[in-house]
């Protein structure tokens, strides 16, 4: 008697934890690049107000405040007072929760056999750019925790190359990936 077929694609549980794991990065580079960290609702000539300006003057300033507030108050995504950065934060966190699951599931669940369209060289490809990535969602979100966290610009640049590094394994990992072939593994 025959044993079981080999699998040939990755398990449900695996491909959840993917494509969930695309749809927070895809959500979080969204809102994260739509973020506005300066708190420019103060206008131009506000530090001047008080007894520096006119009424008309300091009303012409508080109505550009109080617009801009407005405006930051429909950026409130989820409604119950978050704000981008609050969404921001909360989507890294997730982010940061699925870079530790995934590699640990990983292990639980195990790996398919390899595709038979994919060369040697593309095999090492495919490894060296999911080790890059699995890294690197821990990566980026940390580095974004200790800005947050210190306040410290001088956490920038290590957050900014973090995504920067993100993206090459990003593309090196699609150049592999987008074939039908093997895509037909993830679905």
């Amino acid at each position: 008697m025959p044993g079981p077929e080999p699998r040939v694609g990755y398990r449900a549980s695996q491909k959840v934890l993917h494509w969930l794991t695309v749809l927070a990065v895809a959500a979080q580079l969204a809102v994260g690049y739509n973020l506005d960290l300066d708190d420019g609702c103060d206008p131009a000539g506000e530090d001047r107000s008080g007894g520096d300006t006119s009424d008309a003057e300091e009303e012409r300033l508080d109505r550009l405040e109080d617009a801009c507030e407005a405006r930051a108050d429909d950026h409130d995504l989820l409604g119950g007072g978050f704000d981008l950065a609050e969404v921001h934060l909360l989507l890294g966190l997730a982010v940061l929760a699925l870079g530790v699951v995934r590699p640990l599931w990983r292990r639980v669940a195990g790996l398919p056999p390899w595709s038979e369209h994919l060369s040697p060289a593309r095999r090492r490809l495919a490894t060296r750019t999911e080790r890059a990535l699995m890294t690197l969602l821990v990566v980026v979100p940390l580095t974004g925790l200790v800005l947050v966290g210190t306040g410290d610009d001088a956490w920038v640049p290590l957050h900014v190359g973090a995504h920067v590094a993100f993206f090459v394994a990003l593309a090196a990992h699609l150049s592999s990936n987008l074939r039908p072939a093997i895509l037909r593994r993830m679905f």
